[in-house]
């Protein structure tokens, strides 16, 4: 359990930095029944407390249960979300009080994506929920290949264009408070002074963001959450290879990465590996090809031009 805990910590963190506007919901399955341990919201560091609050592990696990009860929690999302499920499964089988194969086909149905890491052997159902629901299902040989495995849910998967209708959201752009300013906190439901931001509506205030004003229900974000959920949603194209066929006296190759400004040529003027950008055209070495494309998520070629 503490092993689970450490690694769930760390993705809930990397999940709401590579997901800033998305939500997360922690349900605990144990005694035969799935209980809510955190309703969906933004906080980090909420869903975190509560999980090491509740540490602990007892009786049958029930699979349909919990997919029960995540379905009432999901069924009611917009339908530009994506509606998905982690399950983190120890049991080697799962008490059910129906039949949770109807239960699957619901879930199939309100297209919600059910992922399985399991921390034992495989087991059959949870492939069948995996495979009906287009989903993973992985089993963690050890602690690091656990972790490895949990950080790949982090990232957001490919919107599917036919769910992905495009819709207007109302949010709010809240004011950081004056350090010195005393107010009640509707969050904590208590007086701070300083810090925290205030509700650009019904001026209310909140202790950190993203998050939902609890009076007036408009969802509140920072800039910076808006541009790190850009990139996921307009991703930079892949380049293309370079072919060294394409040295010679007709075609003049950059001698150096337009990146990292390293030289592209061998010993003896021999052309290495490059790739080039196939709107701006200039060239880049591997390292930073990968550098665009996994950590900064825009091509300097293209940036310059504007």
């Amino acid at each position: 359990m503490a092993v689970v805990a450490k690694h769930v910590e760390t993705f809930i963190r990397e999940f709401f930095d590579q997901n800033p506007l998305s939500h997360i919901g922690l349900i605990t399955i144990k005694d035969g029944v799935a209980q809510c341990l955190t309703d969906l919201g933004g906080s980090p560091d909420s869903h975190i407390k509560a999980l090491m609050c509740k540490l602990e592990c007892s009786g049958d696990s029930s699979l349909q249960n919990a997919l029960d009860l995540v379905h009432g929690y999901l069924n009611q999302m917009p339908s530009y979300g994506h509606r998905e499920v982690l399950i983190l499964y120890s049991a080697l089988s799962t008490c059910d009080p129906g039949d949770i194969m109807e239960t699957i086909q619901k879930c199939k149905k309100s297209k919600i994506r059910c992922s399985v890491v399991g921390l034992s052997a495989e087991i059959f159902i949870c492939k069948h929920l995996c495979q009906e629901t287009g989903g993973s299902y992985t089993v963690a040989l050890d602690e690091s290949h656990f972790k490895e495995l949990l950080l790949e849910h982090a990232p957001p998967p490919p919107a599917i264009a036919e769910f992905a209708v495009a819709n207007l959201i109302k949010m709010g752009f809240p004011q950081r408070a004056a350090e010195g300013v005393v107010s009640i906190c509707s969050c904590h439901k208590e007086a701070k002074v300083g810090g925290g931001y205030t509700c650009p509506r019904c001026k209310a205030r909140v202790c950190e963001l993203p998050t939902e004003c609890r009076i007036c229900g408009l969802t509140l974000v920072s800039s910076p959450h808006l541009a790190r959920s850009y990139h996921h949603l307009f991703p930079i194209t892949m380049f293309d290879e370079v072919s060294p066929s394409l040295n010679n006296p007709q075609h003049k190759l950059p001698r150096t990465c337009f990146g990292c400004q390293q030289t592209l040529l061998h010993p003896g003027n021999k052309s290495s590996f490059r790739v080039a950008c196939p709107k701006c055209n200039q060239h880049f070495c591997l390292d930073c090809d990968i550098y665009i494309h996994e950590s900064l998520h825009n091509c300097p070629g293209c940036e310059s031009l504007r």
